[in-house]
């Protein structure tokens, strides 16, 4: 395919700017949102294990229920029943420490079961933070998750990353056939580099292009919901993938609420409605005085789900009824599907875990591309400088070049040693603990990369990321043998 030269070059330029402006932030959305295809698993390794029995059968609820919800009255108002215990969720019943929290990460519980005699036994439980906050460094392009606007800076980054997707298909269309398969490994380090980012480039593009969509509807999602919500008549209470309860009022003094069907049997009813939808978890609130909400987080791996703890159907608690299916899998409407399958191309919520391992290596794939491009980018700058007579990379150069490294090595070191540390202290404190010392391993390797000697810039911080990342491994193999 021929186009003009300028045309070309007009585009090339484009794609090296916003290449270098946006990569950075991509690089480390894409590194950390790989990790974060399986949030639900680390969090569950990183994850204490509660002191409790083993959780009652799903028919010994209604006895757990009576005892807890008699011994804890205020927990009536909102808690949740775990059909599929793990190490997160380890008991039948669980119910907030501090009813009427809209957090989107782990919060307290109280953890309820019973021992052999028939006790009630709880415990204050709290999955770990680092998985969340890892998947928070995914959404919010690795800037402190408590910015505000954050997700906003988030949609220009994703927009730049569709211009340069475009851009750099543009630049590339014109030597395809005679460089697709092209990587010379042994011809200078500017065609090696150019190489392994076309081949990248090229054929993880559709992927590219269907996260960088994706990434400017999560962005602006809130806006987009209000939208939704008028169009289609969306459920109000669900307002993103991580909150799967209506927000009520916390009520002080526990309620009276009409009878509800026990567990097992909205189980049996829900298959009923839905033979295909296995449910997880159901989680009851107080709607009001007089009424409760029950919504079902459950999954069906022969369709694509909103997020990736699955979908959700809203029941009548006293009936078993499905009241709402746009969140359900098999069963929404059009519009509630398209937007569906936008959410589960993003997250690899479809197809299993073999999706899950593709997501996880594209993402790791992608992050090399944005290695390579901003590699790419310094070495072209400083042999510019030197057809200009330089003899050494200019300030612009070197500061680039210092960011680029810390940056990229910063991130991959912090994620690994909140990993490691996880590992060590088994219950890793609050989030702001997990983010203060992800942030403190990243300045510091930002640190060492402006001050360490260029020719050893590359070779101390790499070595910083393969040790760091080297450890997870072993300390999970000794602690499996001390234990």
């Amino acid at each position: 395919m021929k186009i003009r030269t300028d045309i070309v070059q007009m585009y090339r330029d484009i794609h090296s700017w916003v290449g270098i402006l946006a990569g950075l932030f991509l690089f480390v959305a894409f590194y950390a949102g790989g990790i974060s295809v399986f949030e639900v698993p680390l969090q569950n390794w990183l994850t204490k294990p509660a002191a409790l029995p083993a959780p009652v059968s799903v028919q010994q609820m209604p006895d757990l229920m009576q005892k807890a919800f008699a011994a804890y009255p205020e927990a009536q108002q909102e808690y949740t029943v775990v059909l599929s215990p793990t190490v997160s969720l380890p008991a039948r019943l669980m119910w907030p420490v501090q009813a009427g929290q809209r957090h989107a990460g782990p919060v307290d519980m109280i953890a309820a079961s019973l021992d052999a005699g028939g006790h009630l036994i709880t415990v204050k439980h709290k999955p770990s933070e680092v998985a969340h906050f890892i998947d928070e460094l995914h959404e919010n392009v690795g800037l402190p998750v408590f910015m505000p606007y954050s997700r906003w800076f988030m949609g220009i980054i994703a927009l730049l990353y569709a211009i340069a997707l475009v851009s750099g298909v543009i630049v590339f269309l014109p030597m395809l056939a005679k460089n697709l398969f092209a990587l010379r490994l042994v011809k200078g380090a500017w065609k090696k580099w150019l190489d392994i980012h076309n081949l990248l480039g090229v054929f993880s593009l559709p992927f590219h292009v269907v996260i960088a969509l994706s990434s400017v509807l999560f962005a602006y999602h809130g806006v987009i919901h209000n939208v939704q919500t008028m169009m289609f008549s969306a459920p109000a209470a669900i307002h993103n993938h991580h909150s799967h309860a209506e927000k009520v009022e916390h009520q002080p003094v526990a309620q009276s609420f009409p009878p509800t069907l026990a567990p097992e049997e909205i189980v049996r009813a829900l298959q009923k409605q839905a033979p295909g939808f296995v449910p997880d978890v159901l989680n009851y609130a107080a709607a009001d005085k007089a009424k409760q909400t029950l919504y079902v987080i459950g999954h069906d791996e022969h369709y694509m789900m909103r997020g990736p703890a699955g979908g959700l159907a809203q029941l009548d608690p006293a009936s078993g009824k499905i009241l709402s299916t746009e969140y359900m899998p098999g069963l929404q409407s059009a519009p509630f599907s398209i937007l569906t399958t936008f959410f589960a191309l993003h997250f690899g919520s479809f197809g299993g875990n073999a999706v899950k391992f593709g997501y996880l290596i594209l993402g790791l794939v992608g992050a090399f591309l944005f290695y390579s491009g901003n590699r790419l980018w310094l070495i072209s700058r400083y042999r510019k400088e030197q057809k200009n007579g330089a003899t050494e990379p200019g300030r612009g150069t070197k500061f680039l070049t210092r960011l680029t490294y810390g940056s990229i090595f910063g991130c991959v070191s912090g994620i690994s040693v909140l990993i490691s540390t996880a590992l060590l202290t088994s219950y890793f404190g609050s989030y702001l603990s997990v983010s203060l010392l992800y942030y403190a391993v990243f300045c510091i390797c930002l640190g060492v990369s402006f001050v360490v000697p260029d020719t050893m810039r590359v070779r101390v911080l790499g070595m910083c990321a393969v040790m760091t990342t080297l450890a997870i491994p072993l300390i999970y193999v000794c602690k499996s043998l001390v234990s």
